[in-house]
C-alpha cells in the first residue's frame, strides 16, 4: 500500500472516513468525484487512489481543465492529433485520454469546463473512443476518470453552467475531502508534516489553531504552508498577518 500522502494525514473522523471511501473506490473502475473546498488535497487524494488501484503501474495524467476554455485547439489537447492534420502538427501528438490509456486521468477543476468542451468529455466517457484530429477512424482507449471540484455540481447544473447528463456519468461515486475546519485535532500532526517538508523550524502553537478556528485561513493547506513561512521568517508576527487567498505557494 502507497504511503498515506501528507494532505490526508490525520486521524480525525472527517479524514478517517474520506480515506475508508478512497480505498474502497480504489478498487473499482468506475468515475469518482472530488469535491472539498480549494487547497484540502484532492490532487494528493487522486493519486493516493490511483497508487492504490490496480492501474497503479499505468500512467496518472492530470490536467487542469480550466486551461481548455478559450483553447482553440482543445480537441487535439483531449484527443491529440495526427501529423498534418493542420498547420503545425508536423508531429503526431498524444491527447491526455490516450497518454492516460490504462491508468488513471485526473481532471481536476472540472466545474471550470465550459459548455462547449463538455459534449466532448462526456462522448469520449460514454464510447471508450477519442478521435484524434487527422485520424482515419477512432481509436479505442481505457481510462479510469477521476475528476475534482471545490463547486457544487448541483447548483452550476441548476444554473445552467453544467451538463446534468455529464455530472450523472462523473459522480457515480463522490468523496468529499474535509476542510481544516473540520479536522482541527489533525492540525499539529499536518502542522509538523508541513515543516518537515518545507525544512522549517516552526512550532505549533495555541494561536495557529485558534487562527484556523476562528475561519480565518483561506485555502486551506496552502493557507496553512503560507502561515509557516511567515512564521519562519517573522516570528510570531506571522501569525497576525492576512492570508490572502490570491497567493499560491504550492498545489495540493
Amino acid at each position: 500500500m502507497p504511503e498515506i500522502p501528507y494532505p490526508l494525514r490525520g486521524e480525525s473522523a472527517a479524514i478517517r472516513r474520506a480515506r475508508e471511501h478512497l480505498a474502497r473506490a480504489a478498487g473499482t473502475d468506475y468515475p469518482i468525484l472530488l469535491t472539498g473546498e480549494s487547497g484540502v488535497g484532492k490532487q494528493a487524494a487522486a493519486e493516493w487512489t490511483h497508487g492504490l488501484s490496480a492501474r497503479a503501474k499505468h500512467p496518472f495524467v492530470e490536467v487542469n481543465s480550466s486551461c481548455w476554455n478559450g483553447n482553440t485547439m482543445v480537441h487535439s489537447v483531449l484527443f491529440g492529433h495526427e501529423r498534418g492534420a493542420f498547420t503545425g502538427a508536423n508531429i503526431r501528438r498524444e491527447g491526455c485520454f490516450e497518454r492516460a490509456d490504462g491508468g488513471t486521468l485526473f481532471l481536476d477543476e472540472i466545474g471550470e469546463l465550459s459548455m462547449e468542451v463538455q459534449p466532448m468529455l462526456l462522448k469520449a466517457i460514454d464510447q471508450g473512443l477519442i478521435e484524434p484530429v487527422g485520424a482515419a477512424r477512432p481509436k479505442r482507449v481505457e481510462v479510469r476518470l477521476v475528476c475534482a471540484t471545490n463547486r457544487n455540481l448541483d447548483e452550476e447544473v441548476r444554473a445552467g453552467r453544467f451538463r446534468l447528463d455529464l455530472h450523472a456519468r462523473i459522480g457515480a461515486l463522490e468523496i468529499r475531502i474535509p476542510s481544516l475546519s473540520e479536522r482541527l485535532e489533525d492540525l499539529e500532526i499536518l502542522w509538523m508534516g508541513l515543516c518537515a517538508r518545507r525544512g522549517l523550524e516552526v512550532p505549533f502553537t495555541p494561536e495557529i489553531r485558534a487562527q484556523v478556528s476562528a475561519g480565518e485561513l483561506r485555502d486551506n493547506l496552502r493557507g496553512l504552508e503560507r502561515l509557516a513561512i511567515r512564521m519562519a521568517v517573522w516570528g510570531d508576527q506571522g501569525v497576525g498577518e492576512r492570508i490572502l487567498g490570491s497567493e499560491r505557494v504550492t498545489s495540493f
